[in-house]
């Protein structure tokens, strides 16, 4: 059972109690008043990975889940916000940075966040300005040749960094 679903006891929409039900050989609260279906879909995540002289740029997680952990840029998708536009809000949220978006550098399903299961979108991305300065999320930043990353790196962004970074890497 994903940890997100014990928030559920009670139909968000009628308020009827929930119960079990296989649909699609899944296990799934379902209201058995309404037909609402909790479908627990995994979340949408933007991530930014960034370039500078060779290098790539990491900030330590100041908050739980993963504190002291170093992740890329990035968070959660808004409702009716496009990923693109997500990740270059959380780069500048995060950085101060000023962005732009050159590629994808890959799709990467997170099954390791306690909060839940979230697709990552990770875009390779340009620098065009600005000071790195960091809000209360990170603790430090810090740019890391990518075949000496530190070792405590959250998700799955050692992969991504590894897949994608750079692009002409051999």
């Amino acid at each position: 059972m994903n940890p997100r679903e014990k928030e559920y006891e009670f139909c968000p929409t009628c308020k009827a109690e929930l119960a079990r039900k296989t649909i699609d050989d899944i296990s799934r609260l379902v209201c058995p008043n309404c037909s609402f279906i909790f479908w627990n879909n995994p979340k949408p995540v933007a991530s930014m990975l960034l370039e500078n002289e060779g290098k790539v740029l990491l900030i330590k997680r100041s908050n739980e889940p993963l504190k002291d952990y170093w992740c890329l840029p990035g968070g959660y998708v808004n409702y009716g916000e496009e990923p693109t536009d997500a990740a270059i809000r959380e780069a500048k949220e995060e950085t101060d940075l000023d962005v732009k978006i050159e590629g994808l550098a890959g799709v990467y399903m997170i099954d390791n966040d306690p909060r839940g299961i979230n697709i990552d979108i990770i875009y390779l991305g340009k620098i065009l300005g600005g000071n790195l300065k960091l809000n209360e999320e990170a603790s430090e930043a810090n740019y890391f040749d990518p075949d000496n990353l530190p070792n405590l790196i959250a998700y799955r962004h050692r992969e991504a960094i590894e897949d994608g970074f750079p692009p002409s890497r051999e």
